[in-house]
C-alpha cells in the first residue's frame, strides 16, 4: 500500500507560514516581531496557492517562509527583548510603589542591545552596504527636516541631523558629488564612492504638517537600523581618507547657522592633532579663540629646517628624472605607496590619488556670495564639492549678532553673487552676477557655462534630469530646426497660393469632361432597363469595401496578429510602452513649443533694445 500523506506536511503548506503562528512559535509580542523583521530583513511572501498555503482556510493572512522564522528561533535579540519587558514591568512597580532609589537604580541597569553583528550578518563586504545605502540616507535626511512630537524623539532628530551632516562633510571634502537635481519634492544628489553610485533626496527645510495615519513606530526601527549602518560606513569612508572620526564640532559655529561650516575636519596623519580647517575656508569668520598660539621649540625649528631641505632634495631629484625619461614611460608610471615601516602603528599615511575627478576642481578658483534669499545650505554643499569657497550673508549676519561687528570683513576676494531678485540695487564692480540654477547646471554639465543665459531677472533654460528621466527631449539642441519647418510650411502656403489659378483652370476642364461621360453612360443603361443610381452606390460599396480591406491587410494584420499571439501579461506590457512613447512624443513637442516662445520672445527684446 502506498504510504498516506499527512496534510500539511508538504508543498505550500509546509514551506510557508502565517504570521500568528510565527508569533506564537516564537513568544513574542507582534511589535518585537515587526523589529526583529526589520533588523534582520525578513519581509512577507506571497504563495502561489494562499488556500495550501491556509492549510484550507480562505481566511486572509500574512505569510512568511518557514525557513526564515525558524532562523529567527536563535536570534539573541530576542532574549534582550525578553529582558527589557521584565524591566519595564519593575520599573513600573518601583514608580507606583514611590520607590524613587530603587528606580534609579534599575535605570542605570537598563537592559541595551547592539546592532553591530546584524550589520556584519547583513553585509559581509563593504561595497555590498554601499548599494543599500540608498534608502539609509532618503531615511536619515527625512527624519533630520522633522519636528520632535510626541512620536518622535528630539534626540532621534538629533542623531539624525548629526550623521547627514557627517555624510554631506565628507562628500564636500572628497569633491565626490556627481550630479544634481532641484524638484519638487526635494533636491536629488548623486556620489561616486569606490565606483558604487549612490542616489539620496534632501527634502526642503520647510514646516511640515506630520500626518497621524502613519506608523512612526515601524519608521523608528527602520531609522535605528539604517543609523548604525551609516555608522559603520562613515567609520570606513573617513579611516580610509585618513580623517578623524567622528568629526569635531566648533561650538561657536553651530550656535550660529551650524550646517557644514560647524564640522572641523582634522587628519589623522597630523601628530599635533592642529585643525585642518573647516569646510568653508572663511579666514574673515574663524573666531580667535578657536585658533591657541603656540612657542615653538629650537628642537621643532630643526627639524622644520632638515624636512624642508629633504623636499627640495627630492624635488630637484623628480625634475631631473622627468627631463630623462620619455613621454611614453610617463604614462606607464604609477604612484608610489608611502609604507609606515615602525612596529607600532599609529596614525595611517596619507596616499596620493590616482584618479582626479574634474567636477570637483570645478568652482576652485571662484569665491561665491549667497545673499539671504537663498537656500544655503543646498548651494553651500554644491559649491564646496566643486572646490570653491562660500561666504553667506546669513553667517555674516549670525557672525555680528554674536558679538563680532568690530571684526573688519574682507569682501574682495569675492568672484560671484548668487541672488534670486529680479533687480539689484546697488552693483560692485568684478562680481558677476547669477541665479542659483548655474551653479546646478554647470556641475550637471561638468564644465562652466555661459554667464548671460542666468543673469538676474531672465528667463533660465529648462532644468532637467540630469538621469535622462525627461524622454527625448534635449534642451541642448538649437532651434534652428523648428524654424526650418515653418520656413517650409510658408513656402508651401506660397506655392499652393500661386498654383491654385492654375489648378482651378484645370479642375473646370476635367468637370466638363466627366459630366459629358456621364451623360453617356446613363443613355446606355437607360435603353438596357437600368438606372445608373443603382449601379454608382454598389459601386461605391465595393471600393469603400476594399480599401478597408486594403488597410487592415497592409498595416494593421500583422499587429493584430503578434498581439493574439502575445500572453496577456505581455500584451499589457506593449500597451503601456505605447502609452509611455505616446506620452513623451507629446512631452518633447510641448517643450519644443515652450523653447520656441521662448527665443522668439529673446528677439523680440533683442530687436526693441537694438532700437531704443
Amino acid at each position: 500500500m502506498a504510504r498516506i500523506k499527512k496534510r500539511g506536511t508538504s508543498g505550500n503548506a509546509k514551506n510557508f507560514i502565517t504570521r500568528t503562528r510565527a508569533i506564537s512559535k516564537l513568544q513574542v509580542s507582534l511589535a518585537d516581531f515587526r523589529r526583529l523583521c526589520i533588523f534582520k530583513g525578513i519581509y512577507p511572501r506571497v504563495p502561489r496557492n494562499k488556500k495550501k498555503a491556509n492549510r484550507g482556510s480562505k481566511a486572509s493572512a500574512t505569510f512568511y517562509y518557514t525557513k526564515d522564522i525558524k532562523y529567527l528561533m536563535h536570534e539573541p535579540l530576542i532574549n534582550k527583548f525578553r529582558e527589557h519587558k521584565t524591566f519595564d514591568k519593575k520599573l513600573s512597580k518601583a514608580l507606583g510603589r514611590g520607590e524613587v532609589g530603587d528606580a534609579k537604580r534599575l535605570e542605570e541597569n537598563r537592559p541595551r542591545y547592539r546592532l553591530d553583528r546584524i550589520i556584519k550578518e547583513r553585509y559581509p563586504s563593504f561595497i555590498d552596504a554601499l548599494r543599500d545605502l540608498d534608502d539609509a540616507l532618503n531615511m536619515l535626511f527625512l527624519f533630520s527636516t522633522m519636528r520632535a512630537t510626541t512620536k518622535v524623539h528630539s534626540k532621534v532628530v538629533a542623531q539624525a541631523t548629526q550623521l547627514t551632516n557627517q555624510w554631506m562633510a565628507y562628500i564636500a571634502r572628497q569633491g565626490a558629488l556627481k550630479k544634481v537635481f532641484v524638484s519638487i519634492k526635494g533636491v536629488y544628489y548623486s556620489a561616486n564612492i569606490k565606483g558604487q553610485e549612490i542616489i539620496w533626496l534632501v527634502p526642503f527645510k520647510f514646516p511640515q504638517n506630520i500626518p497621524s495615519d502613519i506608523d512612526f513606530k515601524v519608521m523608528v526601527t527602520f531609522l535605528e537600523f539604517y543609523a548604525t549602518l551609516l555608522h559603520f560606513v562613515l567609520y570606513r569612508l573617513y579611516t580610509e581618507a585618513g580623517l578623524v572620526y567622528p568629526p569635531k564640532i566648533n561650538e561657536t559655529r553651530i550656535k550660529g547657522i551650524g550646517g557644514l561650516n560647524a564640522y572641523v575636519l582634522q587628519n589623522r596623519a597630523k601628530a599635533d592633532n592642529e585643525e585642518d580647517g573647516s569646510l568653508l575656508d572663511q579666514e574673515q569668520v574663524d573666531d580667535d579663540a578657536s585658533h591657541t598660539e603656540r612657542k615653538l621649540t629650537t628642537e621643532e625649528i630643526s627639524r622644520a629646517v632638515k624636512a624642508d631641505q629633504r623636499e627640495a632634495e627630492a624635488e630637484a631629484d623628480t625634475v631631473a628624472d622627468d627631463k630623462e625619461s620619455s613621454p611614453e614611460a610617463k604614462e606607464e608610471e604609477k604612484l608610489d605607496e608611502f609604507v609606515d615601516e615602525n612596529k607600532i602603528k599609529g596614525d595611517t599615511l596619507l596616499q596620493p590619488r590616482s584618479e582626479e575627478n574634474e567636477a570637483s576642481k570645478l568652482f576652485s578658483k571662484f569665491v561665491f556670495y549667497i545673499g539671504r534669499e537663498v537656500p544655503v545650505d543646498i548651494l553651500e554643499f554644491v559649491i564646496l564639492s566643486a572646490g570653491g569657497k562660500v561666504i553667506s550673508e546669513a553667517a555674516l549676519d549670525e557672525y555680528t549678532l554674536n558679538g563680532g561687528a568690530d571684526a573688519k570683513v574682507d569682501l574682495s576676494s569675492v568672484t560671484h553673487q548668487i541672488i534670486d531678485r529680479p533687480k539689484i540695487a546697488k552693483k560692485v564692480q568684478g562680481r558677476t552676477y547669477i541665479q542659483p540654477q548655474w551653479i546646478f547646471d554647470s556641475v550637471n554639465k561638468g564644465e562652466l557655462l555661459s554667464v548671460s543665459d542666468y543673469a538676474p531677472g531672465e528667463t533660465l533654460p529648462p532644468h532637467l534630469s540630469p538621469w535622462g528621466d525627461s524622454g527625448i527631449y534635449n534642451p541642448a539642441e538649437p532651434v534652428m530646426l523648428e524654424k526650418s519647418e515653418d520656413n517650409e510650411n510658408e513656402a508651401e502656403a506660397e506655392e499652393e497660393e500661386a498654383s491654385d489659378d492654375g489648378e482651378k483652370t484645370e479642375k473646370n476642364e476635367d468637370v466638363d469632361e466627366d459630366k459629358d461621360l456621364e451623360a453617356q453612360k446613363e443613355l446606355e443603361l437607360e435603353a438596357s432597363g437600368v438606372t445608373y443610381s443603382e449601379i454608382a452606390k454598389n459601386e461605391k460599396g465595393r471600393k469603400n469595401g476594399k480599401s478597408k480591406k486594403r488597410k487592415l491587410t497592409e498595416a494593421e494584420e500583422e499587429k493584430e496578429l503578434k498581439l493574439m499571439m502575445m500572453t496577456k501579461k505581455q500584451r499589457n506590457l506593449y500597451k503601456r510602452m505605447k502609452y509611455g512613447q505616446n506620452k513623451e512624443e507629446v512631452r518633447k513637442k510641448e517643450l519644443q513649443k515652450k523653447k520656441a516662445q521662448l527665443q522668439k520672445s529673446k528677439e523680440k527684446l533683442a530687436k526693441f533694445n537694438q532700437k531704443k
